[in-house]
């Protein structure tokens, strides 16, 4: 499975066309991705046919959020369920680095039959094998998408190969510097049956068909 990070509707359409399997809907990437506009989500989702999970995201300040970013991100999600989304992408840390269980259960409420990735925070977290102990309770919870704590995924591909060992219910989905030259080396250390990729598609800001082929030729 071959998640491809897109900000556009002509990125979208791009990627479905050189043979992604499903679309992270971002805006912002320079700040780490924050949360596509209401417009952009619609036309996206109305255009591609594969998956578009979209991320949650209201500011790239922290993963530690204030009431008010809490209300921002439930209403984001009410919305983008009501506009056919297939899942959200989105992540909360307590403020001494703990997976923000409160708040993730409302999330659960309001996500409906959406699918929900617990985003990179996972990173960000104090001990990322414990917050993945602690998502692993959460059924509604279907994938965590994690550099392994890393700057990259190859860098972090120990503790995301204990990930998948060790979590065998979820799908843990290496994302970070993920390129075509160490992709081979990544699936090969952790097992990994689903790959996040941004730049290592682009050329010139372009999605370049052959590499999004080759990626999947890797993964099947």
């Amino acid at each position: 499975m071959l998640e491809i990070i897109a900000s556009t509707v002509e990125e979208a359409v791009a990627a479905e066309q050189a043979g992604a399997d499903r679309i992270e809907l971002v805006s912002a990437l320079s700040e780490g991705g924050l949360t596509p506009s209401y417009g952009l989500i619609r036309q996206v989702v109305s255009t591609v046919e594969i998956p578009v999970y979209v991320l949650v995201r209201p500011h790239s300040k922290s993963f530690v959020y204030s009431k008010s970013d809490e209300e921002t991100i439930i209403t984001d999600i009410d919305l983008i369920r009501e506009l056919g989304a297939a899942g959200i992408v989105v992540g909360s840390l307590t403020a001494d680095g703990r997976v923000d269980e409160g708040f993730l259960g409302r999330i659960i409420k309001h996500k409906g039959e959406l699918s929900l990735t617990f985003h990179r925070a996972i990173d960000s977290s104090r001990d990322i094998l414990e917050a993945a102990e602690v998502l692993a309770d959460f059924p509604e919870v279907d994938r965590i998408l994690t550099s392994g704590g890393q700057a990259t995924a190859l860098e972090g591909k120990e503790t995301i190969a204990r990930l998948i060992e060790d979590h065998p219910d979820l799908i843990i989905l290496p994302g970070s510097g993920i390129t075509l030259e160490n992709a081979e080396a990544l699936l090969e250390a952790t097992k990994a049956s689903e790959l996040h990729v941004g730049s290592a598609v682009l050329q010139d800001g372009i999605i370049q068909k052959e590499r999004v082929e080759a990626l999947t030729r890797l993964l099947r």
